[in-house]
């Protein structure tokens, strides 16, 4: 039987210790080629709640060499399965916390570019435990997506008063250079009125229409894609 099978079945038939023991009889070689295995093979292959109980009990076994198995969740997300909610998530969440809380801020860097939605972006935030603007900022610059600059648009809202916060942030988008980035800059530069930023940005945005960004991200869509709001 293929190592993926023998891998798969013992985790629906939730036989953790045949599965552990099925690692232990492996050799150094052989493990990271099964590491391989259960992220790219094994884990795409299960339910979100099969997912995230199969994830704890990888993590208890090894958690160093199965920590990147989180990115065997794409297929969830993309199909809109994916529930970081769950009370099986939640038992990942706090076993890490427990456990080894500098993972939880290592899974939200390696899951971030699989999401496919500022709510699941929103979800593995409050998953890992960020609540501080800057710790959510400082990750989210690391992306340049819609969903993720509408989720970084709405945590610079929430820290709208930290100033220095919104100066970084726009002016680590204009260094990516790239014409959404662009458009991202100037969309911050309009609504918090960083008027000490300057540059000549091609999306220009009146002050009525800075309304209309808020109101849903379809609309923050509309601007960030260069189109004039539709007021």
């Amino acid at each position: 039987m293929p190592k993926t099978d023998i891998i798969l079945a013992l985790i629906h038939a939730k036989d953790w210790d045949g599965l552990y023991q099925h690692f232990r009889s492996a050799s150094n070689a052989d493990f990271r080629k099964m590491e391989v295995v259960v992220r790219e093979r094994v884990m795409p292959q299960l339910s979100n709640q099969d997912f995230w109980e199969a994830y704890q009990r990888l993590l208890e076994y090894r958690r160093q060499a199965f920590l990147p198995c989180v990115l065997g969740a794409a297929g969830l997300a993309k199909d809109g399965t994916l529930d970081f909610r769950c009370k099986e998530a939640q038992s990942v969440a706090q076993w890490l916390h427990d456990n080894s809380p500098e993972s939880l801020a290592k899974i939200v860097r390696m899951a971030l570019p699989m999401l496919v939605s500022a709510e699941q972006i929103e979800a593995l935030f409050q998953f890992a435990g960020f609540h501080d603007e800057r710790e959510c900022v400082a990750v989210l610059l690391k992306e340049s997506t819609p969903y993720a600059y509408y989720v970084l648009f709405n945590v610079l809202r929430r820290a709208a008063d930290n100033q220095s916060l919104l100066h970084a942030a726009c002016l680590a988008i204009m260094k990516k250079n790239d014409d959404m980035s662009f458009n991202m800059a100037s969309l911050l530069r309009s609504y918090f009125d960083l008027i000490d930023i300057k540059s000549t940005f091609s999306l220009q945005i009146e002050p009525y229409e800075l309304s209309y960004i808020e109101q849903s991200y379809d609309n923050f869509l509309h601007v960030l894609k260069g189109k004039r709001p539709k007021v």
